[in-house]
């Protein structure tokens, strides 16, 4: 057999060999199979190169055939060996959670029973009903607001009494609010009488502060 036909063979055998080696590493040394080392595709690039130059070249030129074949021969090693699995695709961000919705705000309110109710009644005056139509304003517009609303006194008079007049102006309050378009699910009614006094009740003034009526949020 001449020796361009050995060498056409053993560059033609070094090419196939090659392209069986595309196969799973069973046992890899690195994150690329062997196959695609640097190194390797170096060395089999300039084979396959070498032995095509060889087997192209004639007689007096097989030595630099086999020379070119094997520079060019790299080159195709390489581009044989490149890794072409597809790049990573990058992890989406995450989006960002939704701020939670403020919560309502709503401002305590302090009706005094000087100017809100009549003597000794659970009776609202026209000052607690201008009153109490804001209030209704401010919870018609923030319907997941929902209110509490307690009756004090001071310490005159029979523990019972005082604890009956507070109830009654609580729920006078309660009442005049749900007539107002506010829901009655939405409302408390409760009253302590003289238990949680807020200032003396020793001096008129402190008894004028310990008779009232506070809305505040549940």
């Amino acid at each position: 057999m001449k020796k361009s036909t050995t060498g056409l063979l053993l560059g033609s055998a070094l090419v196939v060999g090659l392209a069986g080696c595309a196969t799973p590493n069973s046992n890899p040394s690195s994150d690329r199979p062997w196959y695609q080392q640097p190194v390797t595709c170096g060395i089999a690039g300039s084979l396959i190169g070498g032995g095509i130059g060889y087997a192209t070249s004639g007689s007096s030129d097989e030595e630099e055939g086999a020379a070119t074949g094997a520079v060019a021969g790299a080159a195709i090693g390489a581009l044989l060996c490149a890794d072409r699995s597809p790049a990573p695709m990058a992890e989406p961000e995450p989006m960002p959670a939704p701020e939670p919705e403020p919560v309502p705000e709503f401002e305590p309110v302090t009706l005094s029973s000087e100017v809100n109710f009549a003597f000794d009644s659970a009776e609202l005056l026209p000052q607690a009903e201008m009153t109490l139509d804001e209030v209704a304003r401010r919870l018609r517009e923030h319907t997941d607001v929902r209110i509490r609303i307690e009756g004090h006194t001071d310490s005159r008079g029979s523990d019972q009494y005082n604890q009956s007049l507070s109830e009654r102006r609580a729920n006078s309050v309660r009442s005049y609010l749900a007539s107002q378009g506010v829901a009655g699910n939405r409302m408390i009614a409760v009253g302590y009488g003289e238990q949680r006094p807020v200032a003396s009740n020793q001096t008129d003034e402190g008894r004028a502060l310990n008779r009232r009526v506070e809305i505040d949020r549940q």
